[in-house]
């Protein structure tokens, strides 16, 4: 990995971070579902950021995500993980373009 790309990277878990604390400080939980190939991503992975709160117990989507390609799996794993982010196994109710989910 070059130097842009860590750079880039930074910036990643950088705005990860800062979308976490912003949802915390709201009193609402923030989390990061990864899927593969939804209906309106059909180029590869997209992260997709939800919210829960208001005392609903519904995750509401955000407008903030990551998306790459096929090969982008690996680098938003790294991203979650360096941002100290948990990752949650789907489970066998999840949509099939579910991977995984990240708290």
């Amino acid at each position: 990995m070059n130097d842009n790309e860590r750079d880039g990277i930074d910036e990643l878990v950088h705005m990860v971070m800062v979308e976490q604390y912003e949802a915390a400080q709201q009193g609402k939980l923030s989390h990061w579902t990864i899927f593969h190939r939804p209906a309106d991503w059909p180029d590869g992975y997209i992260a997709r950021r939800f919210e829960v709160g208001g005392g609903t117990g519904v995750p509401v989507a955000t407008s903030a995500n990551l998306a790459g390609g096929d090969g982008a799996l690996a680098m938003l794993r790294h991203v979650f993980e360096a941002a100290g982010l948990v990752c949650m196994t789907r489970s066998d109710e999840d949509h099939p373009s579910v991977v995984e989910t990240w708290m």
